[in-house]
């Protein structure tokens, strides 16, 4: 969705999306998927928007997953031991998720439209 909204074909009269937190998604378009029209263009550039991916190391749709992981800059990853389900986080895992939501909350975005885009 971040890549859409920057290329302005969704989300065009809500305020830019500050951070994205991806469990178990793939890439439209990629390995597996077929691309909408829409999203034709959203990975054409790296996406700048914070991101946080839980990848499943048992998950048959890895691949697809860290390939959408790729299409970000500086993702923050999280591995787990399971397959394509929301994971059972260890305390690692917890930090680093707190982390995240610490370092975007610092993030200010306009309230209304986005002309920042």
């Amino acid at each position: 969705m971040p890549g859409m909204q920057r290329e302005r074909v969704a989300l065009t009269k809500v305020p830019k999306i500050k951070f994205v937190i991806i469990i178990a998604g793939a890439k439209f378009g990629g390995l597996q998927f077929g691309c909408p029209k829409l999203a034709s263009n959203a990975f054409a550039s790296p996406i700048e928007c914070p991101s946080l991916h839980f990848i499943g190391e048992k998950d048959p749709r890895i691949l697809n997953e860290e390939e959408l992981v790729g299409c970000f800059m500086n993702p923050v990853v999280i591995y787990y031991p399971e397959g394509h389900k929301v994971p059972n986080l260890d305390a690692e895992s917890i930090e680093t998720v707190i982390e995240f939501i610490n370092k975007v909350k610092k993030i200010k975005i306009p309230l209304q439209g986005n002309s920042n885009l």
